[in-house]
């Protein structure tokens, strides 16, 4: 049997009838089976997504990417594919990258393969490559390994990696959420250089101060739990264990886990100067405590000044906004976002 056989293409769509059909047929020239999932769209993507060929689930009103995501794993693994592979409905992914990553996925078959289009950061519209580089930054230190591009949708996912997961997110945080539930709890994650494409006016649904904030708020809470996890049981890094551990345990419902990460983003600068003491003198006395501050080779007051950092990058990001409402090109953040939060980690 075909070892591709066992991988569908999935595809969470929203009001995205321009670019489906020819997104749908890319993927089709590589795998036999495509789902798409009709995220409440008005716009006729569904109907447009089944006549190139895909299979379209109608998931009624429009909630998200995240439950998108999840509606879709469920209905791979219910099919029987053991893997499934992801792509942007809106056209920003070649689909004659796909092979690639399957080659990737025969060879580390239990790892997540993401792509990475920080091959040419140039070419990237400065404001999401700002983003991918803040993103970048703190995904990585919550999932244990650098990770180059931790918000491209491009990706390949063995759903036995995911059986283990609690995704207790919504929207674009699903993606991020994945990726660090599979580094915390000692997995993999490979990247993979693949092109992107970036058309003029070309439409996407993410925001780049709401969902970038979003994104930050889930994993500096995370990070603030794991490295509480990891002060208090000396040599443990990886803190995720399945549901109901770390960061879930506050996930218990919406309201809960808005006020828990609220409090954490108020406590963080505290926390994180306590942590960062902590390892410090852990470091003196060699026990091993808060020991994946010290993994990526970033020092931990680099670290630390990032973290400090976040409320006058958020700042500068809505001067940035406002500038360009008024047709001033400032581009303030990309200077700082590259001086704080651009650097890569040591080699491993």
């Amino acid at each position: 049997m075909n070892p591709d056989a066992s991988v569908c293409g999935i595809i969470a769509a929203y009001n995205a009838r321009e670019t489906i059909a020819a997104v749908v047929q890319g993927v089709r020239r590589h795998l036999g089976t495509v789902i798409v999932a009709d995220d409440g769209c008005t716009d006729g993507t569904g109907e447009l997504a089944r006549q190139a060929g895909a299979d379209v689930m109608h998931l009624g009103r429009n909630r998200g990417k995240g439950h998108a995501l999840r509606v879709l794993f469920a209905e791979a693994r219910a099919r029987g594919f053991s893997a499934v592979l992801a792509i942007d409905a809106d056209g920003q992914h070649d689909a004659d990258d796909i092979p690639s990553l399957l080659q990737a996925h025969r060879e580390h078959p239990e790892a997540v393969i993401t792509g990475s289009r920080m091959g040419n950061p140039d070419r990237i519209p400065r404001h999401r490559r700002n983003s991918m580089f803040v993103a970048r930054f703190f995904v990585s230190l919550a999932a244990n390994q650098f990770i180059d591009d931790t918000q491209c949708g491009f990706r390949l996912y063995p759903l036995a990696a995911l059986e283990t997961l609690a995704l207790r997110k919504e929207r674009y945080v699903t993606e991020t959420e994945i990726l660090v539930k599979v580094g915390d709890s000692g997995g993999a994650v490979r990247s993979l250089p693949i092109k992107a494409l970036y058309p003029p006016g070309q439409p996407t649904h993410f925001r780049s101060i709401r969902d970038v904030a979003a994104i930050s708020c889930y994993v500096i809470s995370y990070l603030m739990v794991k490295w509480g996890i990891e002060a208090l049981r000396p040599g443990v890094v990886n803190t995720y264990r399945g549901p109901g551990t770390g960061r879930d345990i506050f996930c218990v419902s919406p309201r809960v886990d808005l006020t828990f990460q609220c409090l954490t983003l108020i406590a963080a600068l505290p926390l994180s100067a306590l942590y960062s003491l902590w390892h410090e003198i852990g470091r003196c006395l060699s026990v091993p405590v808060v020991q994946s501050l010290a993994s990526s080779g970033v020092p931990v007051g680099t670290t630390f000044r990032s973290i400090l950092l976040l409320p006058v990058l958020l700042a500068v990001a809505i001067i940035d906004l406002l500038a360009g409402r008024l047709s001033l090109d400032l581009d303030w953040t990309s200077p700082f976002v590259r001086r704080h939060y651009a650097m890569r980690w040591r080699a491993s």
